[in-house]
């Protein structure tokens, strides 16, 4: 989702537990959803597991994956966090109807690893649903040397900062390290949200 900015942090969160538990995922878990590292080419040196995600990126009704209920307990009061976010910072919504905050739901959540010395070619993400949603990265593992740019802005993103990032802005990654990085992406929609895209205009999520 656009916004006027390139980066946005929500919250600092613990994810000393997230970590050790990302680090039992075996090799073999890592390898055995490759659609979007296959799909799309800027994302092919990184490795996903989905935690609620459907292959043709629906926007409603979203497929909650069997990996979800191993992270549940850790997940839900960061998604909290998130709501809790929005529900202080409310955006403009059709009509002004209400409650539109605590409808909000979350279409995507994946856990991302970029292997280690590659990157993530510059890129905007497009489609229906990519472009009305909330994209809120929070780092796991990462370093130093691991540098997000958006429109020419480059950050270090630390481990548990929950940062949204403008995904309608030409963004990239670049792993400069001999560690891989893993990141949780969130997907979060706020029902009848405007959104004032530079791209198609005016939008509601």
């Amino acid at each position: 989702m656009h916004f006027e900015q390139e980066f946005r942090k929500i919250a600092d969160v613990d994810v000393t537990e997230l970590r050790t538990l990302v680090n039992k995922i075996t090799p073999e878990q890592w390898s055995e959803h490759n659609l979007r590292q296959e799909v799309f080419e800027v994302h092919s040196n990184t490795q996903t597991i989905p935690l609620i995600f459907d292959d043709d990126f629906r926007h409603r009704f979203q497929t909650v994956h069997s990996g979800f209920k191993s992270f549940n307990d850790l997940l839900i009061p960061i998604m909290d966090v998130v709501k809790n976010h929005f529900i202080k910072h409310t955006p403009a919504t059709k009509g002004c109807r209400p409650n539109r905050v605590q409808n909000g739901y979350f279409v995507r959540i994946i856990l991302v690893k970029l292997q280690a010395n590659s990157k993530i070619t510059p890129h905007v993400d497009h489609g229906y649903s990519l472009s009305r949603a909330h994209r809120i990265h929070l780092p796991i593992i990462t370093n130093e040397k691991v540098e997000f740019t958006i429109d020419n802005k480059t950050k270090i993103l630390a481990e548990g900062e929950l940062v949204e990032i403008n995904n309608r802005g030409t963004h990239s990654v670049n792993n400069l390290s001999n560690l891989t990085r893993t990141h949780i992406i969130f997907d979060f929609v706020i029902p009848d949200e405007i959104i004032e895209d530079p791209i198609s205009g005016t939008l509601y999520a």
